[in-house]
């Protein structure tokens, strides 16, 4: 017997609404299931009410929320989604931000600037099928 193997879920983190809808519709489109999410405590609360997604994006810099850094520190001090993929999606990308998300718990550090939509996909793809990889309880 053939069974389906699940969509992956992405819960995307920034307050750049346009942006997001933009990386939503690529993501759907290569056949993920994406939430959004434009603070760090509507985030958050979704992952204690129970949301576990397979990939968490999320930006450092959001004027009216705490910041990725806190994001971090936050779900990792309340043991959330400790099985999710997480990656910064930013244009903070100087070595001191990047060696400190990967200190928090971040499996990689991506600039948007770097990669098309489409790009970007396939760049989140390829992290995630390696940590599936490397982690037999996934999926």
């Amino acid at each position: 017997m053939i069974v389906a193997e699940r969509k992956a879920t992405v819960m995307m983190l920034d307050d750049e609404k346009f942006l997001l809808g933009i990386y939503k519709l690529a993501f759907e489109k290569s056949g993920y299931d994406v939430f959004l999410y434009y603070s760090a405590y509507d985030a958050q609360e979704a992952l204690r009410a129970g949301f576990d997604p397979d990939i968490i994006l999320f930006d450092i810099t959001m004027p009216e929320s705490p910041s990725g850094y806190e994001f971090l520190e936050r779900i990792q001090k309340e043991k959330l989604s400790k099985r999710s993929m997480k990656v910064a999606l930013t244009n903070e990308g100087q070595d001191a931000e990047r060696l400190r998300t990967s200190e928090l718990g971040a499996d990689g550090h991506l600039m948007k600037s770097d990669f098309t939509p489409a790009e970007l996909v396939k760049k989140v793809t390829e992290m995630f099928a390696a940590k599936r990889k490397s982690h037999k309880r996934w999926i």
